[in-house]
């Protein structure tokens, strides 16, 4: 990373922050169980927990914003050209080798089968989820629409950060932070305040597309974590910050858990973004001032972090997967072996995804990286270059 100030540099680069790694699967897993349900014959509440797990995706676009922002607040508040290069070359390293791998395999495997390619060339320009269509933006690799969205956040992020980076004072950084919720809330409440809550997610004017899967809305997610991450290096030397964040990371999973389990609120406007986005924010940020805490501790184990480094390649995968394996199948039939196969499904599928982020999505990151990277000149030598053989005059 290039920035304008030494201090400045050395104060992000020396952040280590594993849990935020780990806590990625948690969002992916809980994906996961939206898609494959929850086990016939469970209460009321788990079965909601389980339909909820959409809520994974608020989670992701929160995470995005705070973690850009802790690599590249400070290269990026006074943009330079080769910053700017080296930054968009990192995003397309980071989302879309494995994202072209995935998708050409499910090109080749429909137009071998007979079935309609139409629209192949939306996803791999990933902007299918701009489509009114549900159908159009689901095709293919159907969790792909979020990396439409996610190439949107990271062309808006050069721009928000500028702007951001103003707030020097975290009374200010609060007050923006106010001023987002706001924000949503008014978006979400005009929602319902116009009896468009209820439309099914096919509808075009459903809040379904105008709220989970339109790039636009999720600017306010992907905001609050950029604000977070302000926050966070305005007051991480304050020592009463690490007493509030323990509490905050609690506090923000028992939220979450009780929204999840909670089943008048699933499939509303409120749902899709906004009630989960505050809980995510308050939980990555107290994860990131409590990195002593019991649940950052659990999410920086090795294992957690494989799985929060694997967690991309598992999100994309996971669909195709689970319909390979016959996933679900405990909708049907609940049983002690049906749980049991389920387990063996999800680690499958796991390890799958891990091979394809060390066999293919990390390789593939590094050389694009080092290959398109914009190289600096080195500083011109204070004294004539001399052969490696002639020793140096002191």
């Amino acid at each position: 990373m290039t920035a304008s100030d030494t201090s400045a540099q050395e104060s992000t680069r020396t952040l280590r922050l594993p849990a935020l790694t780990g806590v990625r699967i948690l969002a992916a897993l809980a994906v996961y169980a939206s898609h494959v349900g929850p086990p016939a014959g469970a209460p009321e509440f788990l079965n909601a927990f389980f339909i909820s797990g959409y809520s994974g995706v608020t989670l992701f676009f929160v995470l995005s914003g705070f973690v850009l922002a802790i690599n590249y607040l400070d290269s990026l508040r006074r943009p330079a050209v080769g910053g700017l290069y080296n930054y968009f070359v990192a995003r397309f390293a980071r989302v879309y080798p494995l994202y072209l791998l995935i998708l050409f395999y499910i090109v080749v495997r429909r137009h071998a089968f007979g079935e309609s390619i139409d629209d192949w060339w939306q996803n791999a320009l990933a902007v299918q989820t701009w489509d009114p269509s549900l159908a159009r933006a689901f095709s293919f690799v159907p969790p792909s629409w979020s990396i439409g969205v996610e190439f949107f956040l990271y062309a808006c992020f050069p721009l928000l950060i500028i702007f951001l980076a103003r707030l020097t004072r975290p009374r200010t950084v609060l007050i923006a932070a106010a001023g987002t919720v706001a924000a949503m809330a008014a978006l979400a409440g005009g929602f319902v305040v116009a009896g468009l809550d209820n439309l099914p997610a096919v509808n075009p004017d459903s809040a379904h597309r105008w709220l989970y899967r339109m790039p636009l809305t999720r600017l306010g997610d992907f905001t609050l974590g950029i604000l977070a991450a302000l926050l966070y290096f305005q007051t991480r030397d304050r020592r009463s910050i690490e007493r509030i964040g323990r509490p905050l990371v609690l506090v923000s999973i028992l939220a979450t858990i009780c929204l999840m389990c909670w089943p008048a609120l699933i499939f509303t406007a409120w749902s899709w973004d906004l009630a989960y986005a505050v809980p995510a924010t308050l939980f990555i940020f107290g994860l990131a001032v409590a990195p002593l805490s019991w649940p950052a501790k659990a999410l920086s184990l090795p294992f957690m972090i494989l799985l929060g480094e694997a967690s991309y390649a598992f999100y994309l995968v996971h669909q195709p997967a689970v319909l390979f394996f016959g996933g679900g199948s405990w909708g049907t039939i609940a049983s002690p072996t049906t749980v049991v196969f389920e387990a063996l499904t999800l680690g499958a599928i796991l390890a799958l995804a891990i091979g394809l982020h060390v066999g293919v999505e990390r390789p593939a990151r590094t050389y694009i990286r080092r290959a398109l990277s914009w190289k600096r000149k080195p500083a011109p030598a204070l004294v004539p270059a001399t052969p490696a053989s002639e020793p140096v005059s002191p």
